[in-house]
């Protein structure tokens, strides 16, 4: 959610389209049939394709297309699953158009050997590259690459495919597969539960398809734990005909259909507006939530411990209340440069900075001249490191002048380009230019207060927001600001969740723990102080 001023016609959502990268989905019908005989003919052992229509409340918003095919390379004999998606939706009027496509050779015998992940989201593409050689995993991009510990003889992403293809699900069964998701930088551990037969409607015509619920625990690569739940239904030969993937009310539905039907909705004009989803109501609003010196949150998450969730710093301490409940105290980093929170638990470990904190990458060029001169104008000789970042807070600021919602991540060059964007282009841009005054920085995820307002024309009580700010290292602290807001540091009236230094395709931190909370969240207000 984008937040440049208190205005509400400024207050917008998190790109909570990070998500579409694990959606394709659904329908739910309840029943208990035998399963018909009809089968696909695509996507047999011998290779093929299919393509689905992906749809919102009935209304298109997208495709994907998936083949399995078999080859030789260099003399061997390999599997090539390819993966190409596409998605355009309206957020807040903005036309929104997301495509990735995922190319991942394996062994016959389903090893992963390499892959290729493309995304596009309007600017420059991003392009990252996985190579195995024995026990390590070699990931490239733009910026470089780098060699991480990899887990032996994993299969790909095309695992479940080619799983139920080779030999198709019974009522009942149970079964469980690992392997590697490129997409998603991620090991996956998925229980595979076949239950009753369903009817579905495919092309006009009603199938029963045997329904498969899909448990996956997915394991970042240096990072993380998230678990996501799916819903597939399959054809007596084990072909994926519906997809589902619950998100916070919204059913993105993916079903089979020819080529031409799915192709046809990218001639039509957007209907979908993805404007609400998101924001979690509060019981309560603030009154002047920027000038509150500590607030009080109880929230509330449906799965793990809110512990988990919700990390401490000097700024957010998080007191367990039971299981599913905790109190989250936030202090504003206004004017507060002497952190005394009490925060016995933070105390315990020091915070540390790491070398990718300082680093160009992908999304952070720090050798654009444009960005080394915009980042000059601060003269920090005269200054202190809080005084600089502060200053950069507000340079920050002032050069976007317009913001934008139809691109889904932009480059820190691409940024000073267009000087337009929402969150995520002032968090990039202000980690970029910290990074050139050699002040360690990092992109933050969280929720932020958004008072009563409309949203999509339906109004809405005052909530909390997805939004990304920074975090920057200074005298053994992480100091949160916000280039949206330009306060002189942040607030009170936000909650974190996850930070990343934005290396080695570290979006995925940021998408693994909104998975964990979008729609899984009550947030109550307890109380607010403001200055004596």
């Amino acid at each position: 959610m984008d937040v440049r001023s208190i205005s509400q016609s400024k207050m917008k959502e998190y790109r909570v389209i990070l998500l579409f990268f694990l959606i394709l989905t659904v329908i739910y019908l309840t029943g208990c049939r035998k399963i018909d005989t009809v089968i696909s003919d695509a996507v047999l052992q011998s290779g093929g394709e299919y393509w689905e229509l992906l749809t919102i409340r009935g209304k298109p918003v997208g495709f994907q297309r998936t083949e399995l095919s078999f080859e030789e390379i260099e003399g061997k004999s390999v599997r090539r699953f390819e993966r190409q998606s596409q998605i355009i939706v309206l957020r807040y009027g903005n036309r929104f158009d997301v495509a990735m496509k995922v190319d991942s050779i394996s062994r016959l015998d389903g090893v992963f050997l390499s892959g290729t992940v493309q995304l596009n989201g309007g600017g420059e593409p991003i392009e990252t590259t996985y190579q195995t050689e024995k026990d390590q995993l070699i990931v490239s991009n733009s910026s470089g690459q780098t060699s991480l510990l990899w887990k032996q003889n994993m299969p790909g992403p095309e695992t479940i495919l080619c799983e139920l293809l080779n030999s198709p699900m019974r009522r009942g069964e149970k079964r469980q597969v690992t392997f590697f998701e490129p997409a998603m930088h991620s090991y996956v551990n998925a229980t595979l539960t076949a239950c009753n037969a369903e009817r579905i409607d495919v092309h006009g015509i009603a199938r029963d398809l045997l329904r498969i619920e899909v448990q996956s625990r997915l394991e970042l690569l240096g990072a993380g734990v998230q678990t996501v739940s799916e819903t597939l239904w399959a054809d007596a030969g084990g072909n994926i005909i519906a997809h589902e993937i619950p998100m916070e009310g919204q059913t993105l539905l993916a079903v089979r259909v020819s080529q031409e039907k799915a192709l046809k909705f990218q001639t039509e004009t957007p209907s979908v507006e993805l404007g609400n989803l998101g924001v979690v109501p509060l019981n309560n609003s603030i009154a002047q939530p920027h000038n509150m010196t500590k607030i009080e949150f109880i929230v509330e998450t449906q799965e793990g411990l809110p512990t988990n969730r919700f990390p401490q710093t000097p700024f957010q301490l998080v007191e367990l209340i039971d299981e599913k409940r905790a109190k989250i105290t936030v202090l504003t980093a206004i004017n507060n440069t002497d952190v005394n929170i009490n925060n016995v638990i933070f105390k315990r470990d020091k915070s540390e900075t790491k070398p990718e904190d300082l680093a160009s990458n992908q999304l952070i060029n720090l050798n654009d001249p444009q960005l080394i001169e915009l980042a000059n104008q601060v003269h920090s000789d005269s200054l202190t490191s809080w005084q600089t970042a502060l200053a950069l807070e507000r340079l920050a600021h002032d050069t976007i002048q317009k913001t934008s919602f139809s691109i889904a991540l932009a480059t820190s060059s691409e940024v000073l380009r267009s000087k337009s964007g929402d969150c995520t282009e002032f968090a990039v841009l202000l980690a970029a230019l910290c990074r050139v005054k050699k002040i360690p920085a990092r992109i933050t995820l969280g929720l932020v207060y958004t008072p009563f307002k409309q949203i999509n024309q339906e109004p809405h009580q005052a909530g909390m927001v997805f939004h990304l700010w920074n975090e920057v290292f200074i005298d053994g602290i992480w100091y949160p600001l916000d280039g949206v807001f330009a306060l002189g540091g942040a607030d009170a009236a936000r909650i974190k969740i996850t930070d990343t230094s934005l290396a080695d395709n570290s979006l995925a931190p940021l998408c693994h723990s909104l998975i964990g909370v979008i729609g899984r969240l009550q947030i109550h207000l307890k109380t607010s102080e403001s200055p004596p």
